[in-house]
């Protein structure tokens, strides 16, 4: 009688991939307006980030929280800003915003090892700014080997 082994598959450890991370957030401020050397851009930046905490605390509070405690080590960002919130350029508020998904925890950095994709759009976010963290599989024993690397 011959024994059947079981091939291990992509959705087993340590290749399975969490499920992505949605975020409703305030529209972040214009970096053209945070990083002029004045009072107002770091009141701006402030208010920002004040508003932006407790839209986390309120999500952290809910029974399907959309956060973990766990760090992401390779994501790919969806940014979705909402134009009936914000006038700035579709680029100017990803320093502040990235910046604060660093100090909630939610990425590691967004260097290119573990920032792997970033998309940015005009759409719908119903608080001006929706992001969406997906995390990037392991594809292979490699990736494994470097991403256990990295966190020793």
């Amino acid at each position: 009688m011959t024994e059947h082994v079981a091939i291990p598959s992509m959705t087993d450890a340590p290749f399975a991939v969490p499920p992505d991370i949605v975020l409703d957030l305030p529209a972040p401020p214009s970096v053209n307006r945070t990083r002029r050397v004045d009072w107002k851009g770091k009141k701006q930046i402030t208010a920002f980030t004040n508003v932006a905490d407790a839209y986390v605390l309120a999500a952290k509070g809910r029974s399907n929280s959309p956060l973990r405690l766990v760090k992401i080590p390779r994501f790919e960002l969806i940014i979705t800003l909402s134009e009936n919130h914000t006038k700035i350029d579709l680029d100017n508020g990803l320093k502040a915003l990235i910046d604060y998904l660093r100090r909630i925890g939610l990425i590691e950095d967004d260097s290119p090892k573990h920032m792997r994709r970033l998309v940015v759009e005009w759409g719908r976010a119903p608080f001006g700014c929706r992001v969406t963290v997906k995390p990037v599989p392991l594809t292979c024993i490699g990736d494994v080997l470097l991403n256990a690397e990295a966190r020793s």
